[in-house]
């Protein structure tokens, strides 16, 4: 967690969006609802994430919250983990697998059959990375900002 803490500073000071942690109720109730609509359980890593920060917009990654955030008198909207869910469950391809938040050119997703998370091209929704750990998926995106 101490690296995530570290990192999540980093990022921060390259301008990352970073929001006030999620309250474990908050937390709490995601899990259910996932579990509840038959997506999956929501990784406990990731929940970890949440309660550091609800969600984070940095450099083109979007990682999703617990609920919506509005910002900019509504010029611009952090999305929520259930309603992105909803809307990317239609995908069958993406079936067993919870989308976390999107960067560019792909979706981050959390397999929940395999238990792994994966980068998913966002047109073929072809796997091309897969990782064992949040904290290594995130790692991916920001170790040029971590190694200045």
């Amino acid at each position: 967690m101490r690296a995530l803490v570290q990192v999540l500073k980093k990022v921060y000071q390259d301008f990352a969006v970073i929001y006030p942690p999620a309250e474990a109720v908050e937390v709490s109730d995601v899990y259910a609802a996932l579990i509840q609509n038959g997506y999956g359980r929501l990784p406990a890593d990731y929940r970890t994430f949440l309660m550091m920060t609800d969600g984070l917009f940095w450099n083109g990654l979007e990682l999703f919250s617990t609920r919506e955030h509005e910002r900019n008198n509504g010029a611009f909207f952090h999305r929520a983990i259930i309603q992105s869910q909803a809307l990317f469950s239609k995908n069958t391809q993406l079936n067993k697998k919870i989308v976390l938040g999107m960067a560019p050119e792909e979706l981050i997703v959390y397999d929940t059959v395999r238990k792994e998370y994966q980068l998913v091209d966002r047109y073929s929704y072809t796997i091309f990375v897969k990782f064992p750990s949040f904290s290594d998926i995130l790692y991916f995106y920001i170790r040029n900002v971590v190694e200045k």
